[in-house]
This record gives structure tokens, C-alpha cells and sequence, in this order.
């Protein structure tokens, strides 16, 4: 047997026994019960403290973190086998040839682990809050794949798409991550993951906030079926849109390339191509409302249109924008 890959081998089957040699009955109260199986159960192979290191001075994914990290449905789900291996060629594929199945407990067990990650094994820098889930847009996940692709996540990771599943298969499986990571944690992640695992080919991307927001939208998505999508003009700032700003702000901001009647004839529509859009010829009370929305707040260029177009969402705030939207849809009815 090749030596290294009998290391990794010989640590499951310790751990195996470790297992096996523990009582069944396990109350997730009991803290002392439960540190007691991860010794048992879990640091032949994880790290529970300590520093960030590189993946090749571990055996597996650090602990340090786990009750920040993992949603715990999915934790419950791993640790009874109920879930597929995260890492196809190995978590230290240096060293093996394949997956390495993990050991399996009890549920009841499984839900102890859980209560201490909970309570003992939570990041510091992880901001409760800082990624709203239940914010993420349809628009917004869409985009985040196009930049998961961009910035060369592809290559190491694995995602479903159009149900199959493609990409590099040297680092995690996420094609279920929307079941399998809390987002807050993922977001300080994506901010550097070189926090987390120097050395080991993290690729820290030149990417904006609003990019990595975007990408971690797309990878909510991912395994979740049934996500139901945020649609901002739902907003209450859509609900109190005020024609009067939306003039305002059409002569602010719109004016100077679709002119003061909407006839596209502004000071700059004369030297650009494509000409901008003649809004006096559209109705656009027909428009439909997420079309609208994601032009004004995401821009031409992101759906499919004139890069001339700006993104205005980040300039006039999600109020502006239902404000402009208003103002198109009382001003402008097609020709007469």
C-alpha cells in the first residue's frame, strides 16, 4: 500500500473505531458527552483550535469555525451519511487518490456535535447579518454565476448547471452549497480566503463587494430548488413612489442623453453610439416591471443593451429608483 494514502486510510478506521466504542445514548445537552465524542469522533483528522494553516499541513477541513460555518441541517445530514463527500480527488489530494467517506454517527449524536460547534467553535470575524439571504434577486444570482465563471472559480469547484455538473473538482463540491454554508460566514470567506487557508491555492479575486454579493447570491442558490427570490420592486420604497422626484431626478440624471421630452436628442446623444433610447415612443406602463427595474438599477450592459446606459442603483438608492420608474410610467405612453 502506498504509505501516504495508508496514512489517510489508517486515520478513518482509528476514527471508525473511536465511534464504534461510544455509548449510543447522547443527549444534545450534555456538553461534556459531546466534547468527549469529538475527541473521540472528530480530531483524528479536524482541527478544533488553533491558527489558519495551509491545507498541506492538515488531514482535513479545519473545525475552528464549524458552528459559523455550516447551516445545521446540512451538518445533522453530514454527520449521519447522508450527504454526498465534499471533495471528490480528497481533501488532501496530494496524498489520495479519491473521496475518503467520513465516519458516521447517530443523529442523536449528530445534533450533540451540532450544540457544541454552536456554542464553542463560532468565528469572531464572521458579522451576524452582514449577507441577507432573503435579499438575493433573481437578477442578482444570474449575475453572480457569470462573475463565479469571470474569476475563475470554475477551475477548482464544482456547480450544477443547466443539471449537470461541471468544473474543477480540486476543492469543494458547491453544487448544494445554498444547503450547506451559513452566508454570513461565507461572506468574510469571499472577502479573503486566505484568512482561512493560506498556501493551499485559495485565489483571493479582484472582484467588488457588490461582485462577491453577487456570487454568493448564485451559490445560495445552488442545491435549493424552491429558493424564492427577492423582487425589490415589492420594496416599500415602491409602494410611496413619487412621480414629482422621479421628474426630478429624470431631468438630473436622464435628460442629458434622452432628452428633456424623452425624445433621445440630449446634449450627449449626438456623438455616441448606439443612440440612446427614444422613451417618448415607449409605453411603458406595458414595460414589465422587473425588466424596468433591472435596466434603471443594473444598467444596459447588463441586459444586453448599450453600456451607455448606466447602472443607476448605486447613485440614486433604491428610492430613486422607484421614483424614476414612476415618473416613466405616468410621462411616457407610447406615440399618440
Amino acid at each position: 500500500m502506498n504509505l501516504r494514502k495508508g496514512i489517510v486510510i489508517g486515520g478513518a478506521l482509528l476514527t471508525l473505531v473511536g465511534l464504534m466504542s461510544t455509548p449510543k445514548l447522547l443527549f444534545g445537552s450534555d456538553q461534556p458527552r459531546a466534547k468527549e465524542l469529538i475527541q473521540q469522533a472528530c480530531v483524528q483528522c479536524h482541527r478544533l483550535e488553533g491558527q489558519p494553516d495551509s491545507r498541506f499541513n492538515l488531514r482535513a477541513p479545519d473545525l475552528i469555525w464549524a458552528g459559523s460555518k455550516y447551516k445545521r441541517t446540512w451538518l445533522i445530514g453530514w454527520l449521519t451519511g447522508k450527504e454526498a463527500p465534499l471533495y471528490q480527488k480528497g481533501y488532501r489530494w496530494d496524498l489520495s487518490e479519491g473521496a475518503v467517506k467520513h465516519p458516521v454517527v447517530t443523529e442523536t449524536e449528530a445534533n450533540a456535535i451540532a450544540d457544541y460547534f454552536d456554542k464553542n467553535n463560532k468565528d469572531p470575524r464572521v458579522k451576524v447579518g452582514a449577507y441577507d439571504v432573503t435579499k438575493v434577486t433573481k437578477f442578482e444570482a444570474t449575475f453572480g454565476g457569470m462573475a463565479f465563471k469571470a474569476h475563475a472559480c470554475l477551475g477548482c469547484h464544482t456547480i450544477e448547471e443547466n443539471g449537470k455538473l461541471i468544473g474543477g473538482q480540486q476543492s469543494a463540491a458547491l453544487e448544494k452549497s445554498g444547503q450547506r454554508y451559513n452566508m454570513d460566514w461565507l461572506f468574510r470567506f469571499g472577502q479573503n480566503p486566505q484568512d482561512f487557508t493560506p498556501h493551499s491555492g485559495e485565489f483571493l479575486a479582484d472582484a467588488t463587494e457588490p461582485q462577491l454579493r453577487a456570487v454568493l447570491g448564485f451559490l445560495a442558490v445552488q442545491g435549493a430548488p424552491d429558493f424564492k427570490f427577492y423582487e425589490p420592486w415589492t420594496a416599500p420604497e415602491f409602494g410611496k413612489a413619487s412621480v414629482g422626484r422621479g421628474k426630478v431626478i429624470y431631468k438630473e440624471y436622464c435628460m442629458q442623453c434622452h432628452g428633456a421630452a424623452g425624445k433621445g436628442d440630449g446634449p450627449a446623444a449626438a456623438t455616441i453610439e448606439p443612440k440612446p433610447a427614444i422613451h417618448a415612443n415607449i409605453n411603458f406602463s406595458e414595460v414589465p416591471t422587473e425588466y424596468l427595474y433591472n435596466m434603471v438599477n443594473h444598467g444596459g450592459a447588463a441586459m444586453g443593451k448599450s453600456a451607455n446606459m448606466p447602472y443607476w442603483g448605486l447613485t440614486l438608492g433604491q428610492q430613486g429608483v422607484a421614483d424614476v420608474m414612476a415618473y416613466l410610467k405616468a410621462n411616457f405612453k407610447g406615440p399618440k
